[in-house]
């Protein structure tokens, strides 16, 4: 089989990714990029070199690859000493493995919640000191966020002692003192604010990561977030990729090209990434939704398509992963899209989400059985939400359909 043309922009995935990651705090936007500001300047008074300092950066943005819950975001934030800090570290590691381009950053990720002393001699030098960057500068994030990123200004004389006082113990002496060198300017707090953190990432050139990358090698990438959504609740375990497999197979027997099925596939592997921005006690909630949940909930489609329409080469893929809540009748959100304006791969993606969701346990139900699944989709479609023809194609092989949906490759 010949590759397929489609090219993947890298660095653009990677900011996207990171714009991802960052829907997890809910409240405290752009931290992962804050800590590659902070980390990156003191680096670069340290000396380091191009390439070290724009692996920093990458590796900054997704240090908190292995946060998915909300609930866990506020304790690695708010409590600098718990225990279970290392977890989400392992859990970065792991999920970079699959993915060379983002593997050599793996080390320093893992790291990054160690106490320089105790970082194992086998590291390399180059991502010893880039894990003790990124814990210096995620302590220097959780305490402006803890005091209040309003006036940072006003903070910095009593965040600047308490990081001194680390100088030796959690952090290389050589690093306390190039953070305290630089953040002795007001400019280093001011351009913390929320609008030039924005204009400081644009600005990143990156030349190591500006690089195309093939459509089979971005299918990691959809596959790494994929992880990272359904690892949000234990209810949601696999749903992405049970989407995406149900996807695939539908698109097949609809006669979707080569380059279509990986795209629907995709599609069905990031859908849900806008759901990061959703707390935890939403997701889990064992009942039903009040009107200010479910306001909170329908965001998440939108979000998909803000984080995924700005990378070049995912700009239909954006479109069937957020359309996946429209309905042919225009009663669907957030776009309030109708049939004419929804193309056969997003219909698809529709209706292998509601049958992944049946199929599935949810804190308000048990998983459905198939004749209750069939039900269910019969009446959307009768009701003119789903596509009939789809429909009928999940209908016409339940138990293909229910593997698809459910089996984990």
């Amino acid at each position: 089989m010949l590759p397929m043309p489609l090219r993947i922009d890298l660095k653009s995935a990677v900011f996207a990714l990171s714009d991802a990651l960052d829907l997890v705090g809910v409240n405290d936007y752009q931290h992962g990029k804050r800590v590659a500001m902070i980390a990156r300047e003191a680096a670069q008074a340290l000396g380091l070199g191009r390439a070290q300092l724009d692996n920093l950066v990458l590796a900054c943005l997704m240090h908190d690859l292995g946060v998915s819950s909300t609930a866990e975001h506020q304790r690695l934030i708010l409590d600098a000493g718990c225990a279970d800090r290392q977890a989400h570290c392992q859990r970065a590691w792991t999920l970079l493995q699959p993915f060379a381009h983002l593997s050599r950053l793996a080390d320093a990720i893992r790291w990054h919640h160690t106490a320089w002393p105790d970082l194992p001699g086998t590291l390399q030098d180059a991502d010893r000191i880039a894990a003790n960057l990124i814990l210096l500068a995620d302590r220097v994030d959780a305490l402006l966020l803890r005091h209040g990123l309003d006036n940072p200004l006003f903070h910095r004389a009593a965040i600047r002692d308490e990081i001194a006082g680390l100088s030796g113990n959690l952090l290389h002496p050589e690093i306390v003192h190039a953070f305290l060198a630089v953040s002795g300017r007001e400019a280093f707090w001011l351009a913390l604010a929320p609008h030039h953190v924005r204009s400081w990432l644009n600005d990143q050139e990156l030349p190591d990561w500006a690089v195309t990358i093939d459509f089979p090698q971005f299918r990691h990438v959809a596959r790494l977030v994929s992880s990272i959504v359904d690892a949000k609740s234990h209810f949601t375990a696999a749903h992405s990729i049970g989407v995406a497999q149900l996807s695939r197979q539908l698109g097949e027997r609809m006669g979707f090209g080569e380059t279509a099925l990986a795209e629907v596939e995709v599609a069905g592997l990031m859908h849900d990434i806008g759901k990061l921005c959703v707390p935890d006690e939403i997701v889990e909630k064992p009942a039903r939704l009040t009107s200010a949940e479910f306001a909170v909930m329908e965001r998440h489609s939108f979000e998909t398509y803000q984080i995924l329409r700005h990378v070049p080469g995912l700009e239909r893929v954006a479109e069937w992963a957020a359309f996946h809540h429209e309905t042919l009748d225009g009663s669907g959100y957030p776009f309030r899209r109708s049939a004419e304006t929804l193309s056969p791969e997003a219909r698809v993606v529709a209706v292998a989400d509601i049958f992944q969701a049946l199929a599935q346990a949810r804190p308000y139900r048990n998983a459905q059985g198939l004749d209750e699944i069939s039900r269910i989709l019969d009446e959307c479609a009768l009701r003119g939400m789903l596509d009939r023809d789809i429909v009928a194609l999940a209908r016409d092989d339940l138990e293909g359909s229910l593997r698809a949906a459910t089996e984990v490759l």
